[in-house]
């Protein structure tokens, strides 16, 4: 048994109603804002998983507009590719009025024009611009990737196109979809305007080659590392191993030729990294010119873009040559359509991958969101009620305290 005095209840009494004041302070700041927590050691469980949906969510968010403006670039390149298609289709009809025996060299010749007119429009389409930046160069964004060479054939009676070079490179510009995963949102101008598979054909005896030393080579974007010793047949077969849309054989006289094929239509890239000389030895590459260049004395490129054909067609309307016209130059549109229209069957692909993804990051930002909101709202009806109720003891431990404190020296003096 101990003994209870007067100051022992006050000091009770005080400490009680302190806690009660601050409980009611806690519970009028939760409905001023609507928070479980305002501070960390509110409630630390809560605020840590707090912080763990907030970051998700943000996450979520950003990845979404990453998705925006990847499919912005998509729509955009899918909408240059359709306007390509419509203008391969009107060289499809030109082509074959050209051909009719019923149309005259001065009626090809009026035809031609309009080609070299259509040409000028796809060079413009292939230096699309989005937001400032070219929708077909690759990397190099910052530049017009589709360079045109100008002159004057003494078969026309103007000055033409007469070649496009590439400038941009084979870049995939890659936007993060989600953590880890990344989806390519452009396609490279050597890709989306190229019409035939390209053959290099090696004019270096390469039968007794072997590697000098360990060494890398780079083709189509893809590192393919060499060992000191590696023979010709060695090499060509980590070419074809790569993963890469090439084929390497040997061939000519005796099979002392290397042979480089494309097996889709691209523009061929390929260069020695570091101290390779392995490309230069075999007559592949020349250090002096860009990977996409025609390489040493000798070795012969083959292989056609879109401006090659269309400068073809014009050429033979403007030369009133029937024949090609109603073969080589048909053949030379059908393949180039076929590519167009390959690439967009590949954006579209890439923009349903693209919408699929974006279609399951908001339901989860969603789901995010309803779990961020149990987290770290409070429930307005529970929580009026418990401040209720804490005001109702908080009446009662006064009132109990004035009367059990009541008496005074005061009193007892009356």
């Amino acid at each position: 048994m101990y003994r209870v005095t007067s100051n022992m209840m006050k000091n009770d009494l005080i400490y009680n109603i302190d806690n009660h004041l601050q409980s009611m302070d806690k519970m009028h700041n939760q409905l001023s804002t609507g928070k479980k927590v305002r501070v960390p050691h509110d409630d630390v469980v809560s605020a840590t998983h707090s912080m763990i949906y907030r970051s998700r969510i943000n996450q979520i968010q950003q990845y979404i507009k990453n998705i925006d403006e990847g499919n912005e670039r998509l729509t955009t390149t899918d909408s240059s590719l359709q306007s390509v298609n419509d203008i391969l289709k009107r060289f499809k009809e030109l082509t074959v009025q050209g051909a009719n025996g019923i149309y005259t060299d001065n009626d090809r010749a009026k035809i031609a024009v309009e080609v070299d007119e259509l040409t000028k429009q796809l060079v413009q389409i292939a230096n699309t611009k989005y937001k400032g930046e070219s929708l077909f160069g690759g990397h190099r964004t910052d530049i017009s990737p589709f360079q045109v060479v100008k002159g004057r054939p003494n078969y026309a009676d103007r000055e033409v196109i007469t070649s496009v070079r590439y400038r941009g490179n084979i870049g995939k510009q890659n936007r993060e979809i989600e953590q880890g995963e990344y989806a390519a949102v452009n396609l490279p101008g050597d890709k989306a305007f190229w019409t035939t598979n390209q053959v290099i054909t090696s004019g270096v005896n390469v039968t007794a080659y072997t590697a000098p030393a360990n060494a890398q080579i780079k083709i189509d974007g893809k590192t393919i590392d060499i060992a000191a010793g590696d023979n010709i047949k060695t090499i060509v077969s980590k070419i074809n191993n790569a993963n890469v849309p090439v084929y390497a054989s040997l061939t000519g006289f005796k099979n002392n030729s290397l042979q480089i094929t494309t097996t889709a239509p691209h523009e061929l890239w390929m260069e020695d990294i570091g101290t390779s000389t392995i490309l230069q030895d075999l007559g592949l590459a020349n250090r002096n010119m860009k990977p996409n260049q025609a390489p040493g004395v000798g070795t012969s490129r083959k292989g056609m873009s879109l401006f090659d054909m269309a400068i073809q067609l014009r050429d033979d309307l403007w030369k009133g040559d029937v024949k090609n016209l109603g073969s080589r130059d048909i053949a030379m549109l059908d393949a180039s359509q076929d590519n167009i229209l390959k690439n967009l069957a590949e954006v579209g692909a890439r923009t349903h991958r693209l919408d699929a993804v974006k279609n399951r990051l908001t339901q989860d930002n969603t789901s995010m969101m309803d779990v961020l909101a149990k987290t770290e709202n409070i429930d307005f009806p529970e929580t009026i009620m418990n401040l209720k109720m804490m005001e109702y003891i908080h009446q009662s431990s006064l009132a109990s305290g004035a009367k059990a404190i009541k008496p005074t020296l005061i009193d007892f003096l009356r």
